[in-house]
């Protein structure tokens, strides 16, 4: 069966990295992370295009229809709030399924003024103010927010008269009620039959950059239920969208936003077992459209995580050290991250050498350990065995276009001045995995 070219664009967003991570292993689909510039989906995904144009570029419309003809895609799933509204609206002129809500709701979801206007009545819609509410006086303190960003850029909290007189372009924002309580997001998914088929809402019990950088999943009370239900059947919907939420002063949930793009913090949602970049994928293809949910509670904290793309290493056959090395914890597991590096380089069709002066910790020789640790002999191409008197240095017999990986200093610099070969540490595994493939 032959995959199907999915567009993720653009790819230099955060929802992005996490739609490639749950797509880039399905037998289905095959994933393009497009974008504008070169950006992080470079060192995760193995197909990358970097020179698309940007939206408000007068050459999109084209570039993009001549992108998804050359690469025969089929479906291009947008990652922000700008992607949504340009691409649902030039939808019917796109050779390609574009995987978002209408562009109604887009445009809805786009502007809050809009989402608060076609959601008026319901009793979680905000206390909002006019710019006349502010000559007449407000119940200071007040939260204002650009009426056309995503997240909490530019959003802040207003505390006097004198402070919202310093506030420039006051049109352009929305100002609403102060809601001091707990804040959440909760992920939906709506098929193709307006059903809401999945919602977990979870809370941002600290934040970063407007993501979710803490957060926790909670069950699905009918609080909140009543909330998502009343939005979906007001708002038409089509796969993934997300809802934010905060409690008002008396403890009653209030709408911060809707987006119809992925959330930041999706991947609280795929600890529960829901791929849902997989779900709407399936639910746009035909395809039955159905979530298991786990029954658990998951806490996703994110870091900042380094991937690598090393220029100028070229290499084809690897020297790898056993103990310490290849094991860990004085050699009663295997480094998992080792192990998994290993078998990409026979992936790679990488040649592997074990080097190794074997401790005999527990008695054993090394092919006991190997049964010990449930290790394959035959993923080492070749194992070198030396005695305790002997030299990694003299047992290696040809070191071109090579690496070498040992725990100890001592003898990544003997092979080093030896060879002249770049030597690495356990620690600098992920320096040379490669993130975008198996």
């Amino acid at each position: 069966m032959s995959k199907k070219n999915v567009l993720v664009f653009p790819s230099a967003t955060y929802p992005a990295m996490q739609i490639i991570d749950c797509l880039k292993n399905s037998p289905r689909f095959h994933i393009i992370a497009g974008a504008s510039y070169p950006n992080h989906a470079e060192l995760v995904c193995d197909d990358a295009v970097t020179d698309i144009p940007f939206l408000n570029n007068e050459h999109f419309l084209e570039s993009i229809c001549k992108l998804v003809e050359e690469r025969k895609i089929e479906y291009i799933i947008p990652t922000d709030d700008n992607s949504a509204l340009v691409l649902t609206q030039l939808r019917d002129q796109i050779p390609a399924v574009i995987v978002c809500s209408p562009y109604e709701t887009a445009r809805i979801c786009r502007y809050k003024s809009l989402t608060y206007e076609r959601l008026a009545g319901e009793k979680y819609v905000p206390v909002t103010y006019s710019a006349a509410d502010v000559e007449k006086g407000l119940p200071y303190p007040v939260f204002i927010k650009p009426d056309n960003s995503q997240g909490s850029r530019g959003a802040r909290l207003v505390e006097s008269k004198e402070e919202m007189d310093q506030i420039e372009n006051l049109e352009d924002y929305v100002i609403c009620e102060y809601l001091p309580g707990e804040e959440y997001t909760v992920d939906c998914f709506t098929n193709k039959d307006r059903q809401v088929i999945f919602c977990n809402p979870r809370n941002r019990s600290r934040i970063m950059n407007g993501i979710t950088a803490r957060g926790q999943s909670l069950p699905l009370t009918d609080e909140f239920k009543e909330v998502i239900d009343s939005i979906n059947e007001r708002i038409e919907f089509r796969g993934y969208w997300f809802v934010q939420l905060r409690r008002d002063a008396h403890g009653k949930l209030k709408l911060l936003e809707v987006c119809t793009r992925f959330a930041g913090s999706f991947a609280i949602s795929k600890g529960l077992g829901a791929n849902l970049p997989l779900l709407v994928l399936c639910d746009f293809s035909g395809l039955p459209a159905s979530a298991i949910v786990n029954d658990y509670t998951v806490i996703c904290d994110k870091t900042y995580t380094d991937r690598y793309l090393i220029k100028g290493l070229e290499y084809d056959h690897v020297f790898v050290d056993y103990d310490d090395t290849v094991t860990c914890n004085e050699g009663t597991a295997v480094n998992p991250y080792v192990i998994a590096y290993l078998y990409q380089c026979r992936f790679k069709k990488i040649k592997i050498t074990l080097i190794t002066r074997h401790k005999d910790t527990f008695g054993e020789t090394l092919e006991d350990s190997f049964r010990r640790l449930k290790i394959a002999g035959d993923l080492f191409d070749e194992i070198i065995e030396l005695s305790w008197d002997g030299t990694k240095q003299d047992a290696i017999q040809c070191a071109d276009k090579s690496i070498f990986i040992d725990n100890s200093f001592k003898e990544r610099k003997e092979i080093h001045d030896k060879f002249g070969i770049p030597v690495f540490d356990v620690c600098n595994i992920d320096c040379l995995f490669d993130w975008r493939t198996p």
